[in-house]
């Protein structure tokens, strides 16, 4: 898996104008499993950018978005696009959908492991 983390709510916003409509997307994987995604925290993103004013307009939530085949039948709502998803997703979300402005949220640490008491340990890390 791609152990991740969460960039700051305030780097977030401060790349986001009123104006916007956003597309709240995340993943269903490895993201979810290392708290910086899946579909409790996409919400709990996409309600924060709502009491702080922003338009949020779709919430998507993605099993991998690295997966470029899960993505091909995706129809985003919104031209801004907050990625709650390693590199990977982010990568594949800005080839398939080129007019978006496709914002990655979370940061890659490394590769990690998953164990039986749902602790993540990062067995390579990223330079």
């Amino acid at each position: 898996m791609i152990v991740q983390k969460s960039l700051p709510y305030s780097r977030i916003k401060s790349q986001l104008k009123k104006s916007d409509e956003i597309g709240v997307i995340s993943c269903n994987a490895c993201a979810r499993l290392c708290n910086a995604g899946g579909e409790a925290k996409m919400n709990e993103l996409a309600d924060k950018l709502e009491k702080d004013g922003f338009k949020i307009v779709d919430r998507d939530l993605i099993g991998t978005p690295c997966d470029y085949s899960l993505l091909n039948k995706a129809q985003l709502h919104g031209k801004v696009q907050v990625v709650l998803a390693c590199e990977a997703g982010v990568y594949n979300l800005k080839k398939l959908f080129p007019k978006h402005k496709i914002i990655g949220v979370n940061k890659s640490i490394g590769l990690g492991v998953h164990d039986k008491g749902k602790n993540i340990r990062v067995v390579k890390k990223f330079k």
